[in-house]
């Protein structure tokens, strides 16, 4: 288990994140990769969520609705190699430095091809909510990104604006997509296997996908426990939601980090399920 050092606490709290290289070893970034490409292949049943308020959601399983990208939710209940990146040794010591309390909430995939086209700049968490107070960084939601494939220049990177979770000022219209002509912008390039680990207060998008190769990442969103709740983002809850027959595979590390899920609507058949570990 790593050791969250004074080094990484400053670099995270100037820039709003920070990268772990190596942090996945080879072997499970190939497993990873080999399952998102499987279930890229083929259309996913949706019927589970049938009756469910929640049904109204914006990305199904999995979605093709944008040009030159694949995307693919909830991935625990696609193939259980996912479960090896929830608390992952390597990660986990800074969720708990910078969150206190994180549970998990969404997973997902998010494959680019060539020409993709640059996204707007964002960020999910309002900027006063990112705080440090007597020395505890506390941001009430973390992505993790890992990459599975390069992402070089041209590959459609995350690109951040450093220190913009804590910015006093909008950005101007001009700058509204993804460019490295926005003051401040800068690429995150790393190789398969290294770590982005960001605060959700911080501006950021994806580039153009210029390059011919594809580009693959995992996203996985972690929230703080005082609002691990669905209805924050209640059109995509059916995608954060594991249930008990998925869950009960998990080590007790990664059971404490999906427990509010105990809380939510009970087990029923859903697509993936059937994939229970001895």
């Amino acid at each position: 288990m790593n050791q969250v050092t004074d080094t990484e606490k400053f670099l995270f709290d100037i820039q709003g994140y920070l990268i772990l290289r190596g942090a996945i070893d080879g072997d499970l970034i190939d497993a990873l990769d080999f399952a998102v490409v499987q279930n890229e292949a083929f259309d996913h049943d949706e019927s589970w969520a049938d009756g469910l308020p929640i049904v109204t959601a914006q990305h199904f399983i999995k979605d093709n609705n944008i040009e030159h990208q694949v995307r693919l939710n909830g991935l625990p209940r696609l193939d259980p190699i996912f479960d090896q990146l929830i608390g992952h040794p390597s990660i986990l010591p800074y969720l708990k430095e910078f969150m206190g309390d994180p549970q998990l909430v969404n997973t997902w995939s998010i494959s680019k091809y060539e020409g993709r086209a640059a996204t707007g700049w964002h960020h999910g968490l309002p900027i006063e909510e990112y705080t440090v107070r007597n020395g505890l960084i506390r941001s009430p939601m973390l992505n993790v990104v890992t990459m599975l494939t390069p992402n070089h220049s041209g590959d459609g990177c995350f690109t951040v604006i450093p220190g913009s979770h804590k910015k006093n000022f909008n950005l101007n219209p001009q700058w509204k997509t993804a460019g490295l002509e926005t003051p401040g912008a800068v690429e995150i390039i790393g190789d398969p296997g290294d770590v982005m680990i960001f605060t959700e207060a911080l501006t950021h998008a994806g580039a153009a996908k210029t390059t011919t190769r594809r580009r693959t990442t995992l996203q996985y969103n972690h929230v703080h426990r005082d609002r691990a709740c669905p209805m924050w983002d209640h059109h995509n809850a059916r995608h954060y939601w594991i249930p008990p027959s998925i869950r009960k595979r998990f080590k007790p590390e990664q059971r404490e980090l999906t427990r509010w899920m105990d809380y939510t609507i009970p087990d029923r058949s859903v697509s993936g399920s059937e994939r229970i570990n001895d």
